[in-house]
């Protein structure tokens, strides 16, 4: 981070084999810091209040207090806390729900080690971190249930300018906005107006949800 200090995650599962899995491969980054571990929703916002983490991972299904009710609850009072929620194949319904509630992204608990670290890299710099088996289920879903959804993702995109088009391809690959502002030669600012037109145009509410038009639409392999 710009900081130059390590980024703060709370762990959030009612597995303490899972949570002492996660804290071994996260903290094996320098740039990563486990402030604290959470069995339950109500453990868990309780330590996003005091610890004040930028990234919390957490778990859905948990005693007490599920991760959605828990991640509500902990946005409605931080306005810089990012969510990663943690899922295992099955759990696709949950993510609407999610999406609307604010999630950062999603991850899978079986995912590469590299892969959860920069999930929650992308998910501190902004990004939207989509673990990508988890997007390819998501779209294979989507197209089995209903065939039009593709169509719908392709008219949405092509009201994008070609620039927007560019952004929302490279956000559908996890950039951040500075990632993306590299890439395209712009200033943050830039992309960061253009990320707000490609989400008013699109129709959605945040990153996750245009990310996965952009592999609805194809912009993402």
């Amino acid at each position: 981070m710009s900081s130059g200090l390590p980024i703060g995650l709370l762990l959030v599962d009612d597995d303490p084999l899972i949570r002492a899995g996660l804290g071994t491969i996260l903290a094996s980054d320098p740039g990563l810091k486990i402030l604290g571990e959470a069995e339950n929703g109500l453990r868990a916002i309780e330590l996003a209040s005091r610890l004040q983490p930028e990234v919390i991972m957490m778990d859905i299904r948990m005693p007490q207090l599920d991760g959605l009710g828990a991640m509500e609850r902990i946005l409605a009072e931080s306005a810089t806390a990012k969510v990663l929620i943690l899922t295992t194949f099955g759990e696709e319904e949950y993510i609407d729900r999610a999406m609307s509630v604010g999630a950062a992204g999603f991850m899978l608990k079986s995912s590469d080690p590299e892969e959860l670290i920069r999930g929650v890299y992308s998910v501190a710099d902004g990004a939207a971190a989509l673990s990508p088996r988890i997007a390819k289920r998501l779209v294979d879903k989507f197209r089995s249930v209903d065939h039009d959804r593709r169509a719908r993702a392709m008219g949405l995109i092509e009201q994008l300018t070609p620039r927007e088009h560019d952004v929302l391809a490279l956000v559908g690959a996890g950039n951040s906005n500075s990632e993306i502002a590299d890439v395209l030669v712009l200033t943050p600012a830039t992309v960061k107006g253009h990320m707000t037109s490609i989400l008013i145009k699109l129709k959605v509410r945040n990153r996750v949800e245009a990310a996965l038009i952009a592999y609805q639409g194809g912009l993402v392999d």
